[in-house]
């Protein structure tokens, strides 16, 4: 194949081609001043770069920590993530994270006005994220649960700026790394 069609193929330019050939890092021959890619080569070397190009992913800190005021006038308070797992008298396996304040202090940083980021602490103070190895149907539908009790939170809302649907996405991000 010439270099337009390898370079279509490869998702980089025909130039990155043209130093593929020069160097050797396709099979190529070059005829009349034109250069012909193996296409076997090339499908080779396009593996390798997927290889090489995998997306970090971001990694939750789940000892973290963040100091925040519950109220105006007084000290503030370090909040710590705890991480718990426990077996339900029916065999469900639970991970319950508990003052989960810390997992979104992005969110919570982000707050301009310091009386909604007192409220939006209190608001978060008590939440949790239950993560479940067993899906059950009385959880459909359920504003508290996602994926049939999968995911789960005591977390409402009411925090300016982070919604249920945030907690839910770090709840799935939080699965992940731990399956991983």
């Amino acid at each position: 194949m010439n270099t337009t069609a390898a370079a279509v193929q490869a998702n980089v330019t025909a130039a990155t081609i043209r130093t593929w050939c020069r160097r050797g890092v396709v099979a190529a021959i070059k005829q009349a001043g034109r250069w012909t890619i193996d296409a076997a080569s090339l499908a080779a070397r396009i593996v390798i770069g997927a290889m090489r190009t995998r997306k970090a992913t971001h990694v939750i800190d789940l000892n973290a920590t963040y100091s925040g005021q519950l109220l105006p006038d007084e000290a503030p308070r370090t909040f710590t993530v705890a991480v718990k797992q426990r077996v339900s008298p029916d065999g469900e396996h639970l991970t319950v994270i508990r003052s989960i304040i810390p997992l979104l202090a992005d969110k919570l940083d982000a707050i301009a006005d310091p009386g909604d980021r007192i409220a939006s602490l209190n608001a978060l103070a008590g939440a949790q994220i239950v993560i479940s190895d067993t899906a059950h149907d009385d959880w459909e539908g359920d504003p508290i649960a996602r994926e049939r009790g999968l995911l789960r939170t005591t977390y409402r809302g009411g925090a300016a700026g982070i919604s249920v649907d945030d907690v839910f996405e770090l709840a799935a991000q939080i699965r992940t790394q731990l399956v991983a």
